[in-house]
């Protein structure tokens, strides 16, 4: 997918998020990739959003269509929630695992890089405080982050891996499965949206920008 530009001197801003069935590269794998795109000025609501999600193939051909949707975006910046210390080199970590590698965009190096979390990591450990999550440091800014409930309860990281996940994956390959995929590639889909949004909404509270996304402050439910 293409992202036009109407105007080249508008700042457009991507951001990258990854599910994973642990978080541990020698213990789990990818599940899924989002890629968000957002042009400055205009509002939230109007941000794209790509996922992409194992089909059969391997996580290398996942990374890679991922990519692929981070290089058409054509972004000025990219923004990330922990991007640098988890979510690229897990990628990473990963493909060396499969004896394969990529080539990441320059927009995953620094300047154009930024990873809201890395300060509040290091201000936390100052202080002898926990590392803050992404919500948490939504909600300090009076925004509610969106909310996936699955089978009764609100879907979290740890839920991902341990459950979503790995009950994606089980359906990968086999016919029976195909339409048990397609129901929770809704739920993923919606999980992973909300994390992409959070993550600009956030950036954009930093630089004291107010936003209204689509998926702040609701809750979907899927059974």
């Amino acid at each position: 997918m293409r992202y036009p530009r109407d105007d080249p001197g508008h700042e457009r801003i991507a951001t990258l998020d990854i599910e994973t069935t642990a978080t541990d590269p020698a213990a789990g794998e990818l599940v899924s990739i989002g890629v968000g795109v957002h042009d400055r000025g205009d509002p939230l609501a109007d941000a794209s959003y790509e996922t992409v999600h194992r089909r059969g193939d391997d996580e290398t051909a996942l990374v890679e269509r991922a990519l692929a949707h981070l290089d058409d975006a054509e972004a000025d910046r990219l923004v990330t929630y922990n991007g640098v210390e988890f979510d690229l080199p897990f990628v990473a970590d990963r493909l060396d695992r499969l004896g394969a590698s990529a080539d990441l965009p320059a927009l995953t190096e620094q300047p154009s890089h930024l990873d809201l979390f890395l300060d509040r990591k290091r201000r936390a450990e100052e202080e002898g405080s926990p590392w803050p999550r992404l919500e948490a440091c939504l909600e300090a800014y009076g925004h509610a982050p969106a909310t996936t409930v699955w089978r009764g309860e609100p879907l979290t990281n740890a839920r991902f891996g341990e459950e979503l996940g790995p009950a994606y994956l089980r359906t990968l390959g086999t016919e029976t499965g195909t339409r048990f995929r397609a129901q929770l590639t809704e739920v993923v889909d919606h999980y992973l949206i909300g994390d992409l949004e959070a993550t600009l909404a956030l950036f954009y509270a930093d630089i004291g920008e107010a936003v209204e996304g689509r998926y702040l402050g609701t809750e979907t439910r899927f059974d």
